[in-house]
């Protein structure tokens, strides 16, 4: 001891005759530098104490600091800095002495005064923060000079490779509160664009799961810790004990931040697009990075290389950037002008950042944070160049959106074209079936015969009935399932059900009771297809889930003043059941009560879905009760206008003897066929003619070589449609004597865009096949004799 007070008291003794900066007050309001009193000597890798340091001190060679803020560069070297200070005032002084960087490892001050008295005090990210002689993230130490006194200094500098800067900068307690405010002012306004901007953009990401705008936020938040750390507040706010992470922040900041914008360039500029090869380059940069995040996180002992490694890194990134920039232009695949300007004041910035740390160029203020202003700047552009793709996307989705339109349109035309087709296609043979073997049974007086034709008949009528729910669903789906309001016979209807329905029961060993409370009108304002369709679904599933015991059908009639039937239908039976937590779904297409049910039952599970969404177009309402294992309730509320009574008697008296009066009916039909049905039903007819023309041209043909009181017109056929038929006849192209000729459509296309066609191009009425010669009869009828009698909208 007695040896290191001698060796200071001869160290400050020569010190006197140097050059020694003097301070006069304590009372300033800017940084005063005295890097011009100072000088510097590196010792190598020799960790010394002060008393080693002063024994060989004459064996070092010191050099004068170049600046206010030299750059020693990328060093694992350690420094000494000597300097001295005078209080040339009558009082005592306190002030504040500034060096380093806030990443700095450690920083030892000693100060000696003129007696050899030693005051020491030690900083530097490695210790822990409020161990720091003044808790501020800069590396700041409190000196008191006491009046007429003077003081030699000297400071160690210890570094694990970053770079070591050397503000050398004396502060008064108002220049530190200043300073403090012109950084919070700097720093806020930085630090404020990174995290607005990260927000907003990650916001919209998770608004429009665009992946650029996640690696934008991940590059602005890997900017924003590094740039945090760099600046000291990481260690100040996240790591004050220091640690591993502390010391690491830096370089795994960098890394990081390198990475996610090389990520975030290749993607918004859609490298892979116009330029493969360096999609790869990208690729292999980003597999380095990595491999140096690797070896920081796991080899500890090159950290002295990883410094300026990631440094070149980022430098060659900023080339390849410039390089893809200058292809996308060449090739006409360029972002726009905002990434352009934001990539220029970035590469800018970063660039003149990384030859400061290289000391290649001198250091001050503005290079020493030339990264702070490019990066803000970038931030700014490139957060207009994301927003003006916000618009890009935008306007992107919405022409994708149009194209959707359209696609689903052609689709939709498509799948109306094909279920149009199917109908047609479908109906034809069943035209056949059921109309010829109605006329066989009207014939013949074999029991045997009658009895299989009428299984020939409810078998065909069967698979109609899956046609037309196959139909009907997709009109649901399209949200485009319509009415029809005309006179119906309720009891013709009901008598039909009953006959089908006890047949099938009876096939079943099952007991089908029918019940009837209060006389049915004869007639009510309805579509006789849906009310036969809600009534016959429920119906079928009743027989189709009874093993054994009863199916019943009750329907009751309440008038109401209005000229309104209120029929409330119940069907009970005694089958599976349903249950209870499955009843909510039962409304639902293909699903039925249990998943093998159409296995053990068949069916397209579309019933109840389709009865359902009849009975709300008839805003009546359904209620299904059940027990499971002892039965199903089906309630059914339905309200009716009744049709006044012209259209009523109307409708009667085509009930009886078919005779037209001497009428002559052109058919115009390709199918033979379908020719040898409506030649079967209209034999039949009384006092009436017939002819058969094959397609459109023929029927044109024919009206001008003979009188027609009325055409049957088919809708699909070769060389002319009956569509073009109508719209010609129509013209007059047939003579003007036919042009008001009531045209019916007979046709096997049941889709409501062939109805409205009909009624378009000028046709009378419409009626499918397969043909209900009853209903045939009416509407030729209605056409020839009763037009004048208002039947509601035929169509």
């Amino acid at each position: 001891m007695n040896n290191l007070v001698t060796l200071v008291c001869l160290i400050v003794a020569t010190s006197n005759l140097q050059a020694q900066f003097l301070v006069e007050t304590d009372n300033f309001h800017k940084p005063i530098s005295i890097y011009e009193a100072a000088s510097i000597t590196n010792v190598g890798s020799e960790i010394l104490s002060l008393q080693q340091f002063l024994e060989k001190k004459a064996t070092y060679t010191f050099e004068p600091i170049a600046g206010p803020n030299t750059n020693l560069g990328f060093t694992k070297d350690n420094y000494w800095l000597k300097f001295s200070l005078t209080n040339n005032s009558n009082r005592d002084l306190s002030l504040f002495f500034e060096t380093g960087r806030p990443i700095t490892d450690i920083i030892e001050l000693y100060q000696i005064d003129a007696s050899g008295t030693i005051v020491s005090q030690i900083t530097g990210d490695l210790l822990p923060f409020d161990s720091k002689p003044l808790a501020h993230r800069k590396m700041i130490f409190p000196i008191e000079l006491k009046a007429d006194s003077s003081y030699e200094f000297y400071v160690q500098y210890q570094s694990d490779g970053e770079v070591i800067n050397l503000p050398l900068n004396l502060h008064s307690a108002n220049s530190m509160i200043l300073t403090s405010y012109k950084d919070q002012l700097a720093f806020g306004i930085f630090y404020g664009i990174l995290v607005l901007a990260g927000a907003i953009y990650l916001f919209f990401y998770f608004g429009i799961k665009e992946k650029s705008f996640l690696l934008y936020f991940i590059y602005v938040s890997s900017i924003a810790l590094l740039h945090l750390s760099l600046d000291g507040y990481f260690f100040q706010y996240l790591t004050p004990s220091a640690g591993w992470l502390s010391r690491n922040a830096v370089l795994l900041a960098a890394a990081f931040s390198a990475l996610a914008f090389g990520r975030y360039v290749q993607v918004f500029m859609k490298v892979k697009n116009f330029s493969p090869l360096l999609e790869k380059v990208y690729n292999s940069l980003h597999i380095c990075i990595l491999a140096l995040i690797g070896a920081i996180l796991f080899i500890h002992s090159a950290i002295e290389f990883y410094y300026p490694l990631v440094n070149l890194l980022g430098v060659l990134l900023l080339f390849l950037i410039i390089g893809t920039l200058v292809t996308s232009l060449r090739r006409g695949a360029a972002p726009d002008l905002f990434f352009g300007i934001g990539l220029f004041f970035f590469f800018s910035g970063f660039f003149i950042f990384i030859l400061n740390n290289f000391s290649l160029i001198p250091n001050s203020f503005i290079t020493e944070n030339a990264s702070k202003f490019g990066t803000g700047l970038e931030i700014i552009f490139l957060s207009l160049s994301m927003a003006n793709r916000i618009r890009i996307l935008k306007s992107e989705k919405e022409q994708m959106q149009e194209i959707a339109l359209q696609r689903s349109q052609e689709s939709n035309e498509i799948k109306s074209f094909f279920l149009s087709n199917i109908s047609h296609e479908l109906r034809t043979p069943l035209n056949a079936v059921i109309g010829l073997s109605k006329s066989i049974q009207e014939t013949t007086q074999d029991p045997k015969v009658k009895s299989d034709l009428e299984i020939i008949q409810y078998s065909s009528l069967e698979l109609l009935s899956a046609i037309n729910d196959i139909l009907d669903y997709s009109n649901i789906e399209k949200k485009e399932l319509k009415l029809e309001e005309r006179p119906v016979k309720v009891e013709k209807i009901i008598q039909e059900l009953r006959t089908i329905t006890a047949n099938k029961a009876k096939d079943k060993n099952l007991n089908f009771i029918y019940e009837e409370i209060n006389q049915l009108p004869a007639y009510i304002l309805g579509d006789k297809a849906r009310i036969r369709q809600i009534l016959l679904n429920i119906l079928n599933n009743a027989i189709k889930f009874t093993q054994k015991g009863d199916v019943k059908l009750s329907i009751q009639s309440d008038l109401s003043p209005r000229n309104t039937v209120d029929l409330t239908i119940t069907i009970t039976d005694t089958g599976v059941g349903i249950e209870q937590e499955k009843l909510d779904r039962i409304y639902e297409s293909f699903i039925q009560e249990q998943i093998d049910d159409k296995r053990k039952f068949g069916g397209f599970g579309l019933g109840l879905c389709i009865v359902k969404a009849l009975i709300e177009l008839y805003q009546g309402t359904i209620n299904i009760t059940s027990t499971k294992g002892k039965g199903t309730k089906v309630v059914m509320q339905l309200n009716f206008k009744l049709p006044e009574k012209k259209a009523a008697q109307a409708t009667s008296s085509i009930s009886g003897t078919y005779d037209l009066q001497g009428k002559h009916i052109l058919i115009v039909e390709d199918n033979p066929v379908n020719q040898v049905v409506m030649k079967a039903i209209l034999r039949k007819w009384q006092n009436t003619t017939f002819d058969i023309a094959n397609n459109g041209i023929e029927a044109l043909e024919k009206l001008q070589a003979a009188h027609v009181d009325l055409i049957l017109m088919d809708l699909q056929m070769p060389e002319m449609d009956g569509y073009e038929a109508t719209v010609a006849i129509r013209n007059g192209e047939a003579g003007s004597k036919n042009q008001q000729i009531p045209i019916i459509a007979v046709t096997a296309d049941a889709t409501d865009k062939a109805k409205e066609k009909v009624k378009a191009v000028g046709m009378d009425d419409y009626m499918t096949k397969p043909v209900d010669k009853d209903e045939l009869y009416s509407k030729v009828q209605q056409c020839l004799y009763l037009q004048e009698v208002d039947v509601s909208n035929i169509l």
